[in-house]
Order: structure tokens, then sequence, then C-alpha cells
């Protein structure tokens, strides 16, 4: 049920996790929550990012497009990395995303110290353009004195923030044709198709971010990121 109250909250906005870029002008500060690397990649196809749901091998190599809608509309990609991270100054868990390019200096950082969580990333733009390179130092927090949060399911919250299920949209897409009303040929009525058998396939799916929205809303969003309850 509904809990109401009489007073103001003392925040405008809610406890779930912004998906933040290095800015033009400025600094993003923050302390890595999570202990390593999440690359994922992805494209800009209909006005939206979303992820490439292609089939790679270790090193990133095609391996099958079959199943990306946007590959098979010879939609470019491009690869970028992700991290948890916790500002200090504003109490606030946020997901950090750069290039590869700029986290190699993570990278490097992990390589070294077995874990990211502690780590202390700076990134900016030293030219001040929009598109800049990004640079990023990294050196280690006391984590004596900063009660670091658990990371976040950056996966999901990631599918939360572009709108796609996390079993793909290729299942998504089957699971539209499915639906997609068609006309009986002995009544002539027009009627949903009768099998539901792909979304009870999706259903059943043991990692499923959510009910999914249908590949139309996905495409005609408004781009707004959603907000999953953080835990912390």
């Amino acid at each position: 049920m509904p809990t109401w109250r009489t007073k103001l909250p003392a925040e405008e906005k809610n406890r779930g996790f912004d998906l933040r870029r290095t800015p033009t002008n400025g600094n993003l500060v923050g302390i890595i929550t999570c202990k390593e690397l999440l690359i994922c990649d992805t494209h800009y196809w209909h006005g939206r990012t979303m992820p490439c749901e292609r089939e790679c091998n270790e090193e990133g190599r095609t391996v099958d497009d079959s199943h990306c809608p946007a590959c098979q509309e010879k939609a470019a990609w491009r690869s970028h990395v992700y991290v948890s991270a916790f500002d200090g100054k504003r109490r606030e868990h946020f997901i950090f995303e750069c290039t590869t390019n700029a986290a190699k200096t993570l990278q490097e950082y992990y390589e070294a110290a077995g874990t990211l969580r502690g780590c202390i990333l700076n990134a900016c733009r030293p030219k001040g353009t929009p598109n800049g390179k990004v640079s990023i130092l990294t050196h280690a927090a006391d984590l004596s004195k900063n009660n670091l949060p658990e990371p976040p399911d950056i996966a999901l919250t990631l599918c939360m923030i572009w709108r796609v299920p996390r079993t793909g949209l290729a299942f998504q897409l089957e699971h539209d044709r499915d639906l997609q009303p068609h006309r009986s040929k002995r009544t002539k009525a027009t009627h949903a198709r009768a099998s539901r058998e792909p979304m009870d396939r999706m259903r059943n799916q043991p990692d499923n971010a959510a009910d999914p929205q249908t590949i139309g809303d996905f495409v005609k969003g408004n781009g707004q990121a959603l907000h999953i309850p953080s835990h912390t």
C-alpha cells in the first residue's frame, strides 16, 4: 500500500544509479566499488544507445551476429567500459562509462592491485572539448576512512537504463511477432496469436531483469534513464 507523508522529502531524486560520463570541463571523481571492469559493445541505433548482441570470442572478434538486430542492419558498434563508483561529496553511487582507450589506466591498476575496489578515479578531458580524449588518473583510497557500499549489479542496472530485457532483443522481437494480431481464415476476425510460448520462456529466465517492454516501446522511448532502487 502507499506510504503517505505530510512533509517534503529532504532530497529531490531517488536513490537509483545514474550513468555518468567524463564532463567536458572539470573532473569526475569517485571511488570504485566493483572488483573489475565490465565491457559491453554498444550501437547507436534508432536514435538510442543499445547493447550489441553479437557473439564474440575472448578477443572481441565476431563469431555470430545473427542475433543482434542492429548488426543485421549494419549499424556500427563501439566498445565501452563500465565500473560502479561512489561520489564521496554527493554521497551518491553511480555507474561510470568510458572508452576502452581511456580504461587502460584502470586495467593497469587492476593488474597491479588484483582488484579495482578502493581505487580513486579522477577523469577529465584535458582539451575541454565535448568529445575530447579522456584522461584517467588512479590512486588507492584509504578504506579505513571510507566505508564503501557494496557494488550494484552493473549489468542489470545498464539493462534498466537502456530499457532492454536481459534475455536479449532478438528474443523480445520473437515475442512481439508472436503477439501481433492476425485474421482468422475461418471467422475473418482479428485477434492476437494464441501461442505465448516465447513470452513464457522469457519469463522463466532466472536472470530476467523485469517484464520487458515491447521493442516498439524500446525504439520509440524518450531516452531518459530509468533508476532501480539501491540496496545500500
